[in-house]
């Protein structure tokens, strides 16, 4: 086609794109249904004379002209993106749960890895006592022989707020961690899951066998519980993106590990609130040694039900909310 006929052949559309696309700018519901319908049709006419004119005419006036005019149109026809505040309201209402469940397994492998190691680790201190030397310190061990914890301290040296930032800080540092490793085939994160698993294991035999396991429970009752199941979850989105690194399911890598890749992420980034949540409680809360126990146990028992209860409890399809 010669170029002045196309020219000819298009004017007319082209002019009409311009003047609704003006009058599109003055704002939503300044253009009637039917002229939307008229924009959209002018807009695909556009869009397609804008190809050929870049392979016929570039660099002209007229591809110019059409390339404006498309960009210009894809603008006013395309859906406004959707606003940030509500996505994440709405991926912590419904999505996180939704990718919780449907990741049960790497959870579900992540706390086996966990609760069998600290079992071994408590086995192995009972039996050999000088294996929580390899998790404590010489000055925290000397302590507990003499009958104290290295958490009595806690709180007398730092201000509760600098404690609890410190402390959730840490926290999630631990969870990128546990979630991170997993880009090593999953290995990195068995490692993270079982050392913390045998020190976990360890210190409580160490403190059974010295009797100081009701102090130590009157710090870790009320953040504990929570607190390691999260760390749990981390080591299962950890194991979720070394699965993403296989090949499974009869399908190439190619697809498997940008989508684990992007599902571990989520699953770990839903458990940060939490995180921060469980330092203020372990800043202010944890300890003050004056509170009972059981009051303590109460807080952490409400916050790992609240957690179980947000991610395994299916909520109401949209249509019965109505």
């Amino acid at each position: 086609m010669e170029p002045a006929r196309f020219v000819a052949l298009g004017q007319a559309a082209w002019s009409e794109a311009e003047a609704l696309l003006a009058r599109a700018g003055a704002g939503p519901g300044s253009l009637t249904l039917g002229e939307l319908e008229r924009l959209a049709a002018a807009h695909r006419r556009v869009v397609a004379d804008y190809a050929w004119a870049r392979g016929h005419m570039p660099g002209s006036r007229v591809e110019a002209r059409l390339r404006t005019l498309a960009f210009r149109g894809h603008q006013a026809l395309a859906p406004p993106p959707a606003r940030a505040l509500p996505r994440l309201l709405d991926f912590y209402r419904r999505g996180y749960p939704a990718l919780f469940r449907r990741h049960l397994d790497a959870v579900g492998a992540s706390l086996a890895v966990f609760v069998l190691t600290s079992l071994l680790g408590f086995v192995l201190a009972t039996l050999r006592p000088e294996f929580s030397q390899l998790w404590l310190g010489p000055d925290a061990l000397a302590g507990v022989r003499r009958g104290e914890l290295w958490t009595d301290s806690v709180g007398h040296l730092v201000p509760p707020s600098l404690l609890s930032t410190q402390i959730f800080t840490n926290n999630i540092s631990v969870a990128l961690a546990a979630w991170l490793m997993g880009a090593t085939l999953g290995a990195g994160t068995l490692y993270l899951l079982g050392m913390n698993g045998l020190m976990f294991g360890s210190v409580l035999a160490l403190c059974w066998r010295y009797e100081l396991l009701g102090r130590l429970f009157a710090f870790i009752s009320a953040h504990g519980p929570l607190e390691l199941f999260l760390i749990v979850v981390a080591g299962g989105a950890g194991l979720q993106l070394a699965r993403g690194q296989l090949s499974w399911q009869n399908r190439p890598r190619r697809e498997t590990l940008p989508a684990a890749a992007a599902d571990s992420a989520r699953l770990v980034a839903g458990t940060l609130p939490w995180f921060v949540l469980l330092g203020l409680v372990e800043g202010f809360l944890s300890p003050v040694m004056t509170l009972e126990t059981p009051l303590k146990a109460a807080v952490g028992l409400l916050l790992l039900g609240a957690f179980l209860a947000w991610t395994l409890v299916r909520p109401p399809a949209r249509g019965a909310e109505a």
